[in-house]
């Protein structure tokens, strides 16, 4: 191992891209020939490798320290439960945990792609335990005993004898989840079940190509700088795009995999798919076929992201497909579908109106206070059924965006009817206000992972009176502080404000809400964010390689954000003005719980930076708290979080057949009754627990679409309180 320089090495580590100075590793098997890494390959890790090392925030030296953090993360990604890797094979890993600096240096996979060999024998050898296990072991299904669900934090099997003892827990684990989740099923029915699983399992595992384990290899050196940076393949690219386009060419559907089924999820509505009449959800694709004429493909235990890319294609083409339909019992039947431009509206931004009495309002005698005072008007898609403000009644708009999206290409191409967060919004607004003015606005970000930076600012300008404030500060990765501020745009709307947060807004969300709360400009309501406060950008690899050989794109981390008051999002999240019981336990879900993050610090305000707050923030935090305390409503829901706080900390499980089903009856019963009191607040029917639960266990279609919300009508209330106090 050689001394580690400064990034000087850089410059000319450039000019020897093309040169791969073969390591042999001694401590692990020969690798076998599929699986060495291409001279491709080699040459792109290697300027993946720079592009991170020259621009990414952190300025982390090529060293030791960061050699370990590869190799931990690369093991974490690997076998990420420890339940396939015995002690001996960490210990020859081991040997390897300080040169990834210097192998990556030469280009060098050898020893990655080793260790994922390693990992594929290792699976091949567990996968024999199980099948001779099922057919062998009898199962104490009245034991004892109990098992860790999450292994990831415990010691390594120090021998095969304790990994099968490990193995055998899991088996039994496995064979109780099938048995309680259907009452019907034997021993013998779960055995079986089971063998098709792991059978499924490898063959899904012997799909994967040199090209997977090089992109897992990519991604793993790049989140050893930070959890937000990462590699993506031209394929991925592609794929990245269409998330932030809101379209595809295709035929509109979103598939799953069920062991060696893949089922219809979901139909786009409008889409090729849908068009036809002829599919269903939960119907069962067995074969795809290219054009009029060409053959079917049988795609049983084909990897799902391929059985897609055999069903996309480009607009005008035709896909033909081998269908069961009944939910996969048949009977089958050939469906044509000719390829088009998909619209991905689900993750649009979409609006609707509620209607809340003022408190200072004559209630009548049929509406029960903190129960049916929140009532749905319409929605972007309907007209207003009772008209206008009635007396005593309040107009609030809701607008939810699941993300922060922009047609990046169409808006280059100069498409005057390209796709955007902020011009969704617009006509949302426009929309709303056409019949009778809103008396407030809800943006909901909840469930909100971010997106385009952009979109953030020119959303956050039309609420705004003056043009150029500072929405958020940037800290590039050379240490200059730069000022995004609002546009020009004409303030679109000036009323009230409430955003609504959860635990998984991040990133853009975090800047958009941060802002509002800066500019004393909306109520913040619901759980602090997830505190992802650093910006990513994509460095295309084709600027140190050749174009033909497509070699993907960086996505490194460059520059961290900052609200105007100088603080950073990052790892701490934007706190609430009134805070919601959260259905996602902190302590596992947010950025804090990652490696490597970047750490909480603040730089100087913004010089147009004035603090300002709510008015009347006490009295409405104190409402929204007393409507937790009494209103049934919230404490049904309250209950319902506290108890997913209990599953989220549940650390073992018991392997005991009849407690566990004593147990998911228990807990269905109490959930079921739950959910029933609710449905009857909101005047829907009490489901029985066969309405309630698929045959799987998942929560039926039902259930869905008469989904109730409790937060988002306390957002409503807090929202009529504060119009109440301003009038």
């Amino acid at each position: 191992m050689r001394k580690k320089q400064p990034i000087i090495w850089i410059k000319v580590f450039v000019l020897y891209l093309m040169t791969w100075f073969a390591v042999q590793s001694t401590a692990l098997a020969a690798i076998e020939e599929d699986l060495i890494p291409t001279y491709k390959q080699q040459r792109i890790s290697a300027a993946h490798s720079v592009v991170l090392t020259k621009y990414h925030y952190s300025k982390l030296p090529f060293d030791d320290n960061l050699s370990m953090r590869i190799y931990n993360t690369y093991l974490r990604s690997l076998d990420p439960q420890r339940v396939f890797f015995v002690k001996a094979d960490i210990d020859a890993f081991n040997k390897h945990s300080q040169y990834f600096d210097d192998y990556l240096r030469r280009s060098n996979l050898m020893v990655p792609f080793q260790m994922y060999e390693q990992l594929i024998k290792r699976i091949d050898e567990r996968t024999a335990f199980v099948e001779n296990l099922l057919k062998t072991e009898e199962f104490d299904l009245a034991s004892n005993k109990k098992i860790y669900i999450d292994r990831s934090e415990l010691p390594y099997a120090k021998d095969q004898k304790e990994l099968d003892n490990i193995w055998r827990e899991r088996l039994q684990n496995e064979l109780i989840t099938l048995m309680v989740s259907d009452k019907d099923r034997t021993l013998e029915d779960a055995k079986e079940r089971l063998l098709k699983r792991y059978k499924v399992r490898g063959e899904r595992l012997a799909q994967n190509t040199k090209d997977d384990i090089f992109d897992l290899f990519m991604n793993v050196v790049a989140r050893s700088f930070d959890p937000h940076s990462g590699y993506y393949s031209a394929k991925q690219m592609e794929d990245f795009n269409i998330g932030m386009s809101l379209s595809l060419q295709g035929i509109g559907t979103v598939l799953r995999q069920d062991e060696d089924a893949v089922k219809i999820m979901e139909i786009v509505p409008g889409g090729p798919a849908d068009l036809t009449k002829q599919l269903n959800v939960a119907d069962e694709i067995i074969g795809i076929a290219q054009g009029d004429n060409g053959e079917f493909m049988d795609i049983a235990g084909l990897r799902l992201d391929k059985v897609v890319d055999k069903i996309r294609g480009k607009k005008g083409t035709v896909v033909r497909l081998q269908i069961l339909g009944n939910k996969g019992k048949g009977p089958e039947k050939i469906v044509r579908i000719v390829r088009d431009t998909v619209k991905l509206d689900k993750q649009a931004a979409k609006s609707e109106i509620k209607t809340v009495l003022s408190e200072k309002a004559v209630k009548p005698a049929n509406v029960e206070v903190g129960t049916g005072n929140v009532e749905v008007l319409e929605n972007d898609n309907g007209a207003n059924e009772n008209g206008a403000n009635e007396s005593g009644a309040y107009r609030i708009g809701v607008i939810t965006l699941p993300t922060f999206y922009s047609d990046f290409e169409g808006n280059h191409q100069g498409k005057k009817d390209y796709r955007s967060t902020t011009r969704d919004v617009k006509n949302l607004l426009t929309k709303m206000q056409k019949e009778a003015p809103i008396d407030g606005l809800i943006i909901d970000l909840r469930g909100n992972g971010g997106g385009s930076l952009q979109e953030v600012i020119d959303l956050s300008s039309i609420f705004l009176k003056d043009p150029h404030k500072t929405i958020v500060q940037t800290r590039n990765f050379d240490g200059r502080i730069e000022l995004q501020k609002s546009s020009n745009d004409k303030q679109l709307y000036d009323g009230p404000l409430l955003v609504m947060t959860d635990r998984l807004s991040a990133s853009a969300s975090e800047i958009f809400a941060g802002s509002m709360q800066d500019q004393g400009r909306a109520i913040i309501a619901g759980s602090t964010t997830f505190g992802k406060g650093t910006v990513q950008t994509m460095l295309n690899l084709e600027a140190l390689l050749s174009k033909t050989e497509k070699p993907g794109q960086s996505k490194v981390t460059i520059a961290t954000f900052y609200r105007a008051s100088g603080e950073t999002t990052q790892e701490k999240g934007v706190v609430p003005d009134i805070e919601f019981p959260s259905l996602y336990d902190p302590q596992e879900i947010g950025e804090a719980k990652e490696h490597y993050v970047l750490p909480w610090d603040r730089i100087k305000p913004a010089s147009d930076y004035r603090p300002d707050v709510i008015e009347n923030l006490a009295i409405l935090k104190a409402k929204s708290r007393e409507r937790f305390e009494s209103n049934e409503r919230n404490i049904l829901f309250k209950k319902q979080a506290d108890n997913l706080y209990e599953q989220w900390r549940t650390k073992k499980i018991s392997l005991n057949l009849e407690a566990r089903k004593k147990e998911l009856r228990d807990k269905e019963r109490v959930v079921l009754k739950r959910q029933n009191r609710l449905r009857e607040l909101y005047g829907y029917k009490a489901l029985t627990l066969e309405e309630f639960k698929n045959e799987d266990g998942t929560y039926s279609d039902l259930i869905e679409k008469t989904k109730v919300d409790v937060l988002l009508d306390e957002a409503v209330e807090i929202l009529r309180d504060y119009i109440d106090l301003t009038k």
